[in-house]
């Protein structure tokens, strides 16, 4: 797939997408909550709070085995976007 391609996602509730941010979202909190999270230690700045939960999400599913990592389009990109253009203004 081309890096400049947008996917049309279906973000209804109910839908694939929903139920894995549903999931993805109790493995955010669980991590936030957490011991490794900013309640147990405090001082933490707002890159370190998403780093956390962007690992935890990361993690959880795939060890559910929901994703994968395709290493074979990750090590043939030549570059790749840090963000979505859509939430980058």
């Amino acid at each position: 797939m081309p890096d400049n391609v947008t996917v049309v996602v279906d973000e209804a509730e109910g839908s694939p997408f929903d139920r894995i941010r549903r999931i993805a979202v109790g493995a955010a909190d669980g991590w936030t909550l957490g011991r490794n999270g900013p309640y147990r230690n405090p001082g933490m700045t707002g890159s370190d709070l998403a780093r956390g939960q962007v690992r935890a999400v990361l993690l959880h599913l795939l060890e559910l085995g929901v994703i994968r990592i395709d290493e074979q389009r990750l090590n043939e990109m030549r570059m790749y976007k840090p963000w979505r253009d859509e939430d980058h203004a």
